[in-house]
């Protein structure tokens, strides 16, 4: 190997750091990091370099990138010092403008250990922003390549369109995503897994328990590692219809059949239609849009059963439903609304 090819590899591997550090799993790579930014002068000087090209290298978008709905984020530079503190997001820098943030995604490492399923550009700087709903929203995105994500309440989607690929990453909460027809592929990276459509619908979900869920409703899609080099590469086609799980944080992805979500089809409208649901499991569904906790204190009121189609995003209403339905009173008090018997 020449000195050139060296230094290439020592640079690839700065970039490449640069991103991980301040994703979702710095925590976990501190340690690696330090080791190798300890390790000579050498990485201290690339990882240095490394900053600088991507402050060189910001390309800035209109706020207008995603639509009226558009998601907005406050810009804050950063530096490569070694002080500043870790935070769990891809790298945002505003060194141009106040107004607007760059999401920044490396890819492959070219020749290092560092690597990814996602081609062989080792620093690919796209400006986005990141789609964010707050609790008890559900807000509808459309993307530049002419595909639509509709967000659940308490979502993030972080969002990069290249030449070669599109690439979106589930942070938290639920997306629909219709994928429109393009040349690029489009993946889905969420923990463990990447799905990978080309024209498709399709929900993703984060759940609180660290599981993944995907749902393919129409049109053709598969998921494999996210990690290439976790043995050999695998790709399953996923079935129209059917739900697979996983878990977010898995060593090596391990794929599970799961149960479709229950009355749960037309999420986006905010509506939710049950043959058969227990009244406590309704509420817990109806508490992911609500200000304030609804409360049901009585077992017996929990274990009753209810049918038909309720609007969980609308909490007032889905409360008069319940009164109506059932005979309840609904007590409004500083920590919740507490259902009770009349």
């Amino acid at each position: 190997m020449t000195s050139s090819d060296r230094d290439d590899a020592t640079d690839a591997a700065a970039q490449m750091w640069l991103v991980r550090m301040r994703g979702e799993d710095a925590d976990l790579l501190r340690s690696e990091f330090e080791a190798w930014h300890d390790a000579s002068p050498e990485h201290r000087a690339a990882y240095h370099r490394a900053g600088e090209l991507l402050a060189q290298s910001a390309v800035l978008k209109g706020s207008g990138r995603y639509g009226p709905a558009r998601a907005r984020s406050p810009a804050r530079p950063q530096t490569p010092a070694r002080s500043r503190p870790w935070t769990r997001q891809w790298l945002m820098t505003g060194a141009l403008a106040a107004t607007a943030a760059m999401l920044f995604v490396a890819f492959n490492a070219g020749g290092t250990t560092l690597s990814s399923p996602y081609g062989n550009n080792p620093m690919a700087a796209w400006a986005a922003e990141p789609l964010v709903t707050k609790h008890g929203e559900i807000r509808r995105f459309h993307l530049d390549d002419g595909s639509v994500a509709t967000l659940d309440t308490d979502s993030r989607l972080e969002v990069a369109m290249g030449p070669d690929a599109r690439l979106v990453r589930l942070v938290k909460g639920r997306a629909r995503l219709q994928i429109s027809d393009d040349a690029r592929p489009f993946r889905i990276e969420a923990g463990a897994g990447v799905v990978t459509a080309s024209q498709a619908l399709l929900d993703i979900a984060r759940g609180a328990d660290g599981m993944i869920a995907v749902t393919l409703a129409k049109g053709g899609a598969s998921i494999e590692a996210a990690d290439a080099h976790r043995g050999p590469r695998q790709q399953l086609q996923l079935v129209a219809g059917n739900a697979l799980g996983y878990r977010a944080n898995a060593p090596v992805l391990s794929l599970e059949a799961r149960p479709a979500a229950q009355g749960m089809s037309d999420w986006p409208s905010g509506w939710a239609e049950y043959r058969v649901i227990r009244l406590d499991q309704l509420v817990a569904q109806a508490n992911r849009y609500a200000a304030v906790p609804i409360i049901i204190k009585d077992p017996a009121i929990a274990r009753l059963e209810a049918s038909g189609r309720f609007r969980i995003s609308q909490t007032d209403s889905f409360i008069k439903r319940l009164s109506g339905l059932f005979g309840l009173v609904a007590e409004r008090r500083a920590d919740g609304i507490y259902l009770r018997s009349r």
